[in-house]
């Protein structure tokens, strides 16, 4: 025990220290609030929001400038438990992360990545765990991943990335259009929001059952800007939404449907329009 003194930081150890006394203390402390919140000698306890508050200044008070290096100390831990796999440790030592620095952006996109998009493509592909477990994990790191993005957002209300990353989870693992469509909304008219949200709002918008004129709405009016924005998904779902509206055949527009212009195999490619935009490695976006 000793040696175990004389090799931790002591940082790290007053931490555990404090951390250690925190747990002895926390049942009795808690069983004596109930008693006195029931003799109405005690206010109840205030709420979630509140206390997560408290917790905050509480950290930011005890470790003042040496948050940052507790910060970056556990996010090295919070690697480890992703190398092995260990999601609920992750999610919990990412839990103090946020806490220790709220408004470090970086710190909430990599846990709704790690819980969103890797812990559920661990149960998709995990042969460890029966169906039944696998389904219920996955659901469960999917709409943690959905709380820490509120939460979040709450804490900078303007960031991009985390809704970006929100969206993803809501996109790639939940297949919630209309979901996705709300986020791309909330964030592409904040600054810094990438070009393709507008775009991107109503795609997904267009797929969202009972949104259809709305949808028509918002692309036409992308599309009336010009032609930088007649992209191929653009123009299809368009097209798609005048099918499904009834949109008579002198008000739709004149583009021609990009899926019949695709060549057929063994044909040479038709070369992409002008307008398309690319990223490196010949990367379209839509």
């Amino acid at each position: 025990m000793k040696r175990l003194f004389q090799i931790l930081p002591r940082p790290l150890l007053a931490l555990a220290l404090l951390g250690g006394f925190g747990l002895l203390r926390t049942p009795v402390e808690q069983g004596l609030r109930t008693r006195l919140v029931e003799a109405n000698l005690l206010l109840p306890p205030p709420a979630q929001g509140a206390l997560e508050q408290m917790g905050q200044s509480a950290l930011m008070g005890t470790l003042g400038g040496l948050r940052p290096l507790v910060a970056t100390y556990l996010t090295l831990e919070a690697f480890g438990h992703f190398s092995t796999k260990s999601w609920d440790s992750l999610r919990q030592t990412y839990q103090i992360i946020t806490s220790l620095e709220p408004r470090d952006e970086t710190h909430w996109t990599s846990v709704v990545w790690h819980l969103g998009i890797n812990a559920t493509a661990n149960m998709e592909t995990s042969q460890n765990l029966p169906a039944f477990e696998r389904e219920r994990r996955f659901r469960e790191y999917a709409f943690q991943a959905i709380e820490l993005a509120e939460r979040g957002i709450a804490q900078i209300p303007d960031s991009v990335a985390i809704r970006i990353q929100l969206a993803e989870v809501y996109r790639e693992k939940l297949k919630d259009d209309c979901a996705v469509a709300r986020v791309y909304g909330e964030l592409m008219d904040l600054p810094g929001a990438p070009g393709y949200s507008r775009r991107f709002h109503g795609y997904f918008l267009a797929r969202c059952p009972g949104h259809e004129e709305e949808a028509y709405a918002h692309l036409m009016g992308l599309y009336r800007e010009g032609e930088h924005q007649h992209l191929p998904t653009l123009i299809k779902e368009i097209k798609n939404l005048e099918e499904a509206l009834a949109i008579p055949k002198e008000f739709r527009i004149p583009n021609p449907d990009p899926d019949l212009m695709r060549t057929a195999p063994g044909e040479a490619p038709a070369s992409a329009p002008s307008q398309l935009q690319t990223l490196p490695g010949g990367i379209v976006v839509p």
